[in-house]
């Protein structure tokens, strides 16, 4: 142990000693490492810890997925839930909850809040506990006693200011009284991002619907049940379901997964590990610097190491000294990474909207904790050894007469010029496919923006309403209000247009869902065949309002009402898909299988597609109807202003007050916000890969400079015999620019091939993206060969300077 420590004393001699290339070796270390830490912190609460709830580990998320159509996780049917109840025996408790949104009004200002039906065992699954009252029963489950609501923690502070007996008080949810039976401890808020719960009580026609699949799911293993064993009975069970239920079923797979995977979602979880491994190739890209940095430095150390072995030092203790040094100098990395990790995180979180995050599961949770510092101080000594374990051998193979007759002056063994050139090439390599990946993530987040860009939406405001069932049951109620809402906005000062329709682009996160839909005379093909499209209920004017041209027959009117025959408008993509080589115009199609109770509606026109779900490659196809024949409960109002949006909102409050009192508008945003916190996501993996491209970039041209620096010191003597034979100042820069290009060359020469793998799988993927991409394998290999010839010349420059006399002395 006092040998050790002895090595560790000395080592800091050393490093102390060669103070510039300890503080560049300590950069680099501390760029890649402070990288890895930082994502690090952010996979650890996404991938490991996004469900803060004890046994979380045994708990399993059942989901539905449609592979042949990319969808990965959707909700189960009602009656599917209840056979599962009945027929699995691998779990406790099977429980389900659903999406909902509603009003709450009566004891202040209308507020919209975001609430979940749920299973009377919900929260006993989940291992949580109300902070005050009790959850809810079995018997509220029932239609018609299901007037019970729990609070969350953040809405009872809020709202009913922390009131410590408001358990049995009653307030008002879309126009109804319920009862307040629970207040929920702080911090839960599951299903994100839940401010209150009420009871799932469907009703007798729900239970038997094999067509809607709104129920999520989750079961609680029971003891010595494995995850493998419950996924095969249910499997077994869904096959069954398939059999029997053929017209609904086929197709759809059963996707078992544990909670954290169910809650972080495969994009995010996708995403993630993309980010861990670019911050890997960066590290990698700083170990290789740090090794040549490492090789220069030993270099002139090789008559101590030959003295040492002269006097009985082992080769084994040669190699613990120079790795104790490199394990040392990424201490020294780490250390500094730490800040840098922190500073990355803080910019990070800031610039998450807060309408986004909520939504985000583990985001609240990031931070530099215990496991974010083994995790530093375990790459720290990987990246130690990493970067130290092949100069410390080569280093540590001396020949002791050779060493001390050449007086430290000898050239470098073949071999570890060898490998130092390797470490070049290798950085260029994973560099030109880092900036590779981050230009095209880059040009995805441009084109996004960019598709968007024909209905200035800067100038658009957006805002949702949704009707309570109770007050508005009746589509006249409905329709009366909403032709209210168009006249009334129309004419407030500054609004040029107000149009209404269920979602607009981007909306929902990107996610806007779709129905299944038939077409008269056309039976689907096969069971278990669905016809999918987004289906929009609009005002008419909506096209004109999203400069949506139309490309066949009309679009719709204000004719197209309640008692006029059923119409609808198509995408251009639905057009293509399902009319191959006709016209569309004049035939019928319908939402819902064709046994629902849906009308037929005509198609009269085909538009331009509008890109709605940025998920989505490719054009998804879309049904426009009408919202004169089919008045909605929920909708989004858009309206278009010659500048500034924002101020019209207190008008527009005012207006919609004046129609009902009770309604709350929410979500008020301008158009551009909404398209930007939808490609949050997006934008963060570009910009975070944008930069880490730019780390790698830099970090590549230090590894060419340096081994090319450390090339001229080394040839120097050549150098000087070369000009005193009569070699020109222009030969030697081209002897010196030939040899480190020649390692970039073949750096790009292997990285192009990788780069191209990457970018057909992200092509594939991304929007507005080819794997062929000119900037990405045109403009960026240049922008990198360039940065690698400045890197070489400087050198070059130094070595055609040298004076021969004091080259021919050089020792």
């Amino acid at each position: 142990m006092s040998s050790l420590f002895q090595d560790v004393r000395f080592g800091l001699r050393m490093l102390a000693k060669h103070r510039l290339a300890t503080l560049v070796s300590i950069v680099a270390l501390a760029l890649g490492i402070g990288a890895n830490t930082a994502i690090f912190s952010m996979a650890e609460a996404f991938l490991l810890h996004p469900a803060p709830f004890e046994n979380a580990d045994r708990i399993v998320g059942l989901v539905d997925a449609r592979p042949q159509q990319n969808i990965d996780m959707n909700g189960i049917a009602p009656p599917t839930f209840f056979d599962w109840r009945k027929e699995a025996h691998s779990f406790d408790q099977l429980a389900a909850y659903r999406w909902d949104e509603v009003s709450l009004t009566g004891d202040g200002h209308p507020q919209k809040i975001q609430s979940f039906q749920v299973s009377a065992n919900l929260f006993g699954t989940l291992g949580v506990q109300p902070q005050l009252g009790r959850v809810f029963s079995q018997d509220e489950e029932e239609p018609g006693k299901n007037q019970e609501i729990i609070l969350g923690h953040a809405l009872w502070e809020q709202r009913y200011a922390s009131d410590s007996r408001i358990v049995g008080k009653q307030v008002k949810v879309d126009g109804k009284a319920y009862t307040v039976v629970g207040v929920m401890a702080k911090g839960f808020d599951y299903p994100l991002p839940a401010e209150a719960w009420t009871p799932l009580a469907l009703s007798a026609k729900d239970r038997e619907r094999r067509d809607i699949r709104w129920l999520w799911v989750l079961g609680r293993l029971k003891p010595h049940v494995s995850f493998a064993e419950a996924s095969a009975e249910m499997q077994a069970i869904a096959q069954r379901q398939a059999e029997a239920y053929p017209d609904t079923n086929k197709g759809w797979q059963l996707r078992p997964m544990p909670l954290a995977q169910f809650m972080t979602g495969y994009l995010t979880r996708q995403y993630t590990i993309l980010l861990m491994g670019a911050v890997g190739f960066v590290l990698l890209i700083a170990c290789a610097d740090v090794a040549n940095v490492q090789f220069a430095r030993m270099s002139g150390r090789v008559n101590e190491f030959a003295v040492r072995t002269a006097m009985g030092g082992s080769r084994w203790r040669i190699v613990r000294q120079l790795l104790i040094e490199s394990i040392l100098l990424s201490f020294g990395g780490a250390a500094l990474g730490l800040l840098i990790a922190q500073w990355d995180l803080s910019l990070i979180l800031s610039h998450m909207p807060p309408d986004v995050a909520k939504f985000i599961a583990g985001w609240k949770t990031i931070s530099l904790d215990s496991g974010a510092f083994l995790f530093t101080l375990g790459i720290a000594v990987v990246s130690g050894i990493i970067s130290g374990i092949a100069p410390s051998l080569l280093s540590s193979r001396t020949n002791i007469n050779d060493s001390l007759k050449e007086s430290g002056r000898g050239s470098v063994s073949r071999a570890r010029g060898r490998l130092r050139g390797a470490l070049v090439v290798a950085e260029i390599s994973l560099a030109l496919v880092l900036l590779v990946g981050a230009g095209l993530f880059v040009k995805n987040f441009q084109g996004l923006l960019a598709v968007n860009e024909s209905y200035s939406p800067r100038t658009l405001l957006t805002m949702n309403v949704t009707l309570p069932e109770m007050q508005y049951a009746q589509p006249a109620q409905r329709l009366a209000f909403h032709e209210q809402v168009l006249q009334r906005l129309s004419v407030v000062p500054g609004v040029q247009s107000a149009s209404i329709a269920s979602h607009p682009p981007y909306d929902q996160g990107g996610q806007v869902g779709t129905y299944i839909f038939s077409i008269e005379g056309r039976p689907s093909d096969q069971r278990g065949e669905m016809r999918n499209a987004i289906v929009e209920t609009i005002s008419p004017n909506y096209f004109q309002l999203l400069n949506i041209a139309v490309r066949q027959g009309r679009l719709l009117t204000d004719t197209d009402g309640a008692e006029a025959p059923p119409v609808t408008v198509i995408s251009e993509s639905l057009a293509r898909r399902y009319f191959p080589g006709e016209s569309p115009l004049g035939k019928h199609i319908k939402v819902g299988l064709i046994d629902s109770d849906r009308p037929w509606m005509t198609i009269v026109g085909v538009v331009d597609d509008v890109h709605y779900s940025w998920i989505e490659k490719q054009d998804v196809p879309t049904i426009y109807g009408p919202f004169r024949q089919a008045p909605p409960y929920y909708t989004t109002i858009m309206l278009r202003t010659p500048g500034d949006p924002l101020q019209l909102i207190s008008s527009i409050r005012e207006q919609i007050a004046a129609i009902d009192p009770d309604l709350p508008l929410y979500n008020i945003k301008p158009m551009d916000r909404l398209i930007t916190e939808s490609i949050i996501g997006i934008a963060y993996v570009a910009a975070m890969t944008a930069v880490l491209g730019g780390i790698a970039l830099v970090l590549a041209s230090v590894g060419v400079f340096g081994i090319m620096s450390y090339s001229v010191s080394e040839r120097a003597h050549e150098i000087g015999i070369r000009m005193s034979m009569g070699a020109q100042t222009n030969d030697i820069l081209r002897m010196v620019l030939r040899s480190g290009m020649t390692l970039t060359v073949l750096g790009l020469a292997i990285g192009l091939p990788v780069a191209f793998v990457l970018a057909r799988a992200l092509a594939a993927l991304l929007f507005g993206v080819e794997a062929a991409d000119p900037f990405s394998f045109i403009g960026l290999p240049l922008v990198l060969a360039s940065v690698a010839a400045l890197a070489c010349y400087l050198p070059a420059r130094r070595a055609a300077r040298l004076d021969p006399l004091k080259a021919l002395r050089y020792e």
